[in-house]
């Protein structure tokens, strides 16, 4: 008889100071089973973690997790352990921010080594081609060589929503070893399936989710709410481990989750909460409702269409997340006094006496650039005149919304100083808020502008 997947909850009834995580991380893998079955000496260990933005928990995995697993690592008798991360692509284009800078700003390079660790950046490490078996989005994909060969994968995730895959647990976390160009594909309304095409390369050994301060609302990055929950689960079956997290969101069936239930009808684990043998604290004692982002809470169209006096929008055979986009730019555009006309998806209708101002017309997209008919001949005409916005790319491709900005800001509809304020001020709420959960945090700035 096949025996359960087990998934561990270890709660703390407070928030807790780095010994006491340390304590919370080695529970939750031994409630599983032992640290020894996991990690033999001599192995090499790689932990893949969730780092991708230069903002700290719960945007970011905590760096006393982190360094509390390096170290049980080290104690098991692995004789190297790498802390391995890929910022995410609208990070560095819109940011500045490279994957080491994230992990310097944030005092996890740090942490690591004082733990006995290392960290690579995925942007800088070795890739190899490898073909991925049964895969319906990604066929192929340039692996980061060192967590193919590592003797143990551990997969370190955070306790989040997330606008575009409603959560954001163990399977999405690896999202992030992939190169720009493989992120490009798939990352549309196949997304869900593009992330379980990367567990079939392989699997994580183990599954860590720290859930120290959770989030909510429309996560991952900076819009989203810390949630104080002071959890850690563990887990050998990322599939498992994922929906016993959505349950403890409050999310009722895990099968909602399009990641989650992808990958058990994939064969990669357990998404069935009666197959999972749940130790530690019980779901219920540790549950809590989270606020689902805007994308999975309300209709998208809600912030598209019959919204803005300002902003005609002619859309049709987008995909979700093209439309989440639209909502997107709207919300800028709506702050501006023009008439504004937006066009998107495969097959836009425009009126015959369209009379639209060029210079307020905005056509992005590669379907809306590809349309024919009275779109095509505006787009030309735009291009003949050097007016408006042109915007080539999938639009759920982060550079497309920055290259939008850019030409934004460049005919002066956008001012790129209030963004930047934008961006500093966030950062320094986030900061301020975690310096709140932990005095012995401070941001290593100093470090970070030598290291660019």
């Amino acid at each position: 008889m096949q025996s359960k997947s087990v998934v561990s909850i270890v709660q703390n009834p407070e928030a807790p100071d780095a010994g006491r995580i340390r304590e919370m991380v080695r529970e939750a893998i031994t409630l599983t089973r032992p640290v020894e079955e996991y990690v033999k000496p001599g192995n090499t260990v790689v932990i893949k973690v969730n780092i991708f933005a230069p903002y700290p928990p719960p945007v970011s995995a905590d760096r006393r997790v982190i360094a509390a697993l390096v170290r049980i690592c080290k104690d098991a008798g692995a004789s190297r352990v790498v802390v391995i991360e890929g910022v995410s692509v609208g990070t560095k284009q819109s940011r500045g921010y490279s994957s080491m800078d994230n992990m310097i700003l944030l005092g996890i390079k740090t942490a690591v080594e004082e733990a006995g660790g290392e960290v690579a950046a995925i942007d800088d490490t070795e890739r190899v081609l490898v073909d991925v078996p049964s895969a319906f989005i990604l066929h192929q994909i340039h692996y980061p060589k060192i967590m193919l060969e590592a003797d143990v994968l551990i997969d370190l995730a955070c306790l989040k929503t997330h606008a575009m895959t409603m959560v954001t647990l163990g399977i999405k976390n690896f999202q992030g070893i992939l190169s720009d160009e493989e992120r490009y594909e798939g990352h549309r309304d196949d997304l869900p399936q593009h992330l379980v095409d990367l567990h079939r390369v392989r699997k994580p050994d183990l599954t860590i989710i720290d859930g120290l301060i959770g989030m909510e609302g429309n996560g991952a990055g900076e819009q989203g709410m810390p949630v104080p929950m002071n959890l850690i689960l563990a887990g050998a079956d990322v599939v498992a481990v994922d929906a016993v997290s959505s349950a403890i969101m409050g999310i009722e069936d895990p099968l909602d989750v399009q990641t989650t239930r992808l990958a058990a009808y994939a064969g990669l684990g357990t998404a069935d909460l009666g197959s999972i043998e749940v130790v530690g604290k019980s779901i219920a004692e540790v549950q809590r409702k989270f606020i689902l982002p805007l994308t999975f809470s309300k209709y998208l169209d809600r912030f598209v269409t019959g919204m803005w006096p300002n902003i005609r929008t002619y859309i049709s055979g987008a995909c979700p997340m093209c439309w989440m986009l639209a909502a997107v730019i709207s919300f800028d555009l709506a702050m501006k006094p023009a008439q504004w006309t937006m066009i998107i998806g495969v097959d836009p209708k425009l009126p015959p006496n369209f009379d639209g101002d060029l210079d307020h017309v905005i056509i992005f997209g590669d379907c809306a650039m590809a349309a024919t008919g009275r779109v095509k001949e505006l787009r030309n005409k735009m291009l003949l005149e050097r007016k408006g916005v042109l915007g080539e790319g999938c639009p759920p491709y982060r550079p497309l919304e920055a290259k939008i900005a850019e030409q934004l800001v460049k005919l002066g509809y956008v001012d790129p100083e209030a963004m930047q304020v934008k961006f500093k001020k966030t950062q320094a709420r986030l900061f301020q808020y975690y310096s709140e959960i932990d005095p012995t945090w401070k941001p290593e700035e100093l470090k970070i502008k030598d290291n660019r």
